[in-house]
């Protein structure tokens, strides 16, 4: 009986090309696939990072170079302040009783750094018992020789109408200064507590209009 040989059918140039082209955009589509998924995922927990750290619209209030974290202490606070707390480790008063208040930036804008000089201006503050104190970027008392760390209206050297002036500086200044050091980056924390009755949505607000101007005044 006759054997018959049979030889594999060739494959043209024209169908290789075409598995080829396939097996590239499969490729294609994976490695977007997941060049996007690491994308989501990186700008996701940055985005909350910030949102933790900073702040944002949804759980802040601006006012100048201010920052207040509206619902800090409340039962009602978003997660993201509740966050906040617990990373900062810091002992925050509830809104309800107090207006605590942060800048990171003078009233220009312009970053808060230790090589720089600002007078910090603020009006009378009508009986309210507040304190101004300096910390370096991660929130703690900066180191100086003369044991100055922060004033409150106990210790504030006041204006004839009551206002005041802090001046911030390396360089030991006469009057109300708070020396900054090398610390770097500085964060200005300004707390005002409410009186024992209070005060209303109004009288907040009115509080709120009037906190301090930082101005700078030269970088060495």
């Amino acid at each position: 009986m006759a054997s018959v040989e049979l030889e594999p059918a060739a494959i043209s140039p024209q169908s290789r090309y075409s598995v080829m082209r396939t097996i590239f955009a499969i490729l294609l589509r994976a490695i977007g696939l997941i060049l996007t998924i690491v994308l989501a995922f990186t700008v996701g927990v940055w985005s909350s990072r910030y949102m933790v750290a900073r702040g944002s619209p949804l759980s802040t209030d601006m006012y100048g170079p201010w920052q207040q974290w509206r619902d800090i202490g409340r039962e009602s606070a978003d997660p993201y302040t509740r966050a906040h707390v617990v990373t900062t480790g810091k002992l925050r008063i509830s809104a309800d009783s107090a207006g605590t208040f942060e800048a990171r930036t003078d009233s220009q804008g312009a970053r808060l750094h230790s090589s720089c000089n600002y007078v910090v201006e603020g009006a009378n503050m009508r009986g309210l018992w507040w304190s101004l104190a300096v910390f370096d970027a991660r929130g703690n008392l900066i180191s100086n020789d003369a044991d100055r760390y922060e004033f409150t209206a106990d210790t504030i050297a006041p204006n004839p109408n009551g206002s005041f002036v802090v001046t911030l500086g390396r360089d030991a200044r006469p009057g109300n200064w708070l020396p900054t050091s090398g610390a770097g980056r500085l964060v200005l924390v300004l707390t005002v507590l409410d009186p024992a009755t209070g005060l209303s949505a109004d009288e907040r607000a009115e509080r709120n209009k009037h906190l301090p101007v930082i101005t700078r005044e030269g970088c060495s």
